[in-house]
């Protein structure tokens, strides 16, 4: 990583996650493989002495089903261990991108500007007596396979928070001056341009705009004087969210009159 991340003149590293694929538990194949051939082989034995003797093969058959089904169990896992082993993955934030290697694999590298968008999502998990927060980010290149940072990677919180603050340092100015050309900015699931803030077919004149919030996981837009949300949507269908949250924040202020916030949202 730190070859490719010089380079691509990627900076110092400042952060790195990366998985611990589990351990295959072995005895799931080896425990019916040792019982079942000895049953095979009893079953096999006992048909054989049942025709010899008896003309009755078929004595043998109920060993010879049981072996032959802790045989065919034990080949599954077999199978499952061989063709689903994960790959070890590391995932570098550095100062001006991020590179992803595989085991066994080259790594890939994104500077900011080959990155087209960043989701986060963080969910709470209950069981009414203990609470856990999961948490995802999706990193989605120009060109090239999206990568994904969850909980099975070592830090995953801290260093999805740091990745999108400096993205959105980068990001931000940029998108700023596209609205200020008079573009139209999406951001997946919903829209910015002059006019006001967009959802599906639906527009809000930013003089409509009372606030923009993330709640429990949820984006919701207000409608100045309404109690209900105008418009709510989950967090991870909406790219770049940090962005979107200080781009409408400043519009909002601008068309009521106020200053208009920093470039920099942290």
């Amino acid at each position: 990583m730190r070859r490719v991340a010089r380079e691509f003149e990627l900076g110092a590293r400042q952060g790195l996650v990366w998985t611990e694929p589990k351990r295959f538990p072995w005895i799931v194949v080896l425990l019916p493989a040792l019982v079942g051939l000895p049953l095979l082989q009893m079953g096999i034995s006992a048909a054989v002495e049942g025709q010899r003797s008896h003309g009755a093969w078929y004595y043998g058959l109920p060993l010879l089903i049981l072996g032959a089904a802790m045989v065919s169990t034990a080949g599954y896992f077999l199978f499952l261990a061989l063709t689903r082993r994960q790959a070890q993955v590391w995932v570098g934030h550095y100062q001006h991108g991020i590179v992803r290697e595989v085991a066994g694999h080259a790594p890939e590298a994104y500077s900011w500007g080959e990155i087209d968008s960043i989701r986060r999502r963080s969910t709470k998990v209950t069981n009414g007596i203990t609470s856990a927060t999961t948490h995802e980010l999706w990193v989605r290149p120009r060109e090239g396979a999206e990568i994904t940072v969850a909980d099975a990677h070592k830090g995953a919180a801290g260093f999805a928070d740091e990745l999108d603050k400096a993205f959105t340092r980068v990001r931000l100015p940029q998108d700023s001056d596209r609205l200020k050309a008079g573009e139209r900015v999406d951001f997946l699931g919903a829209h910015l341009d002059p006019a006001g803030i967009g959802y599906l077919d639906h527009q809000l004149d930013w003089r409509e705009v009372g606030r923009v919030t993330v709640k429990r996981g949820w984006l919701e837009i207000h409608r100045r004087g309404d109690g209900k949300p105008w418009a709510r949507l989950p967090v991870e269908m909406v790219k770049n969210l940090s962005v979107f949250l200080a781009l409408a924040e400043r519009m909002r202020q601008e068309k009521a009159g106020e200053q208009p916030q920093s470039d920099d949202p942290a």
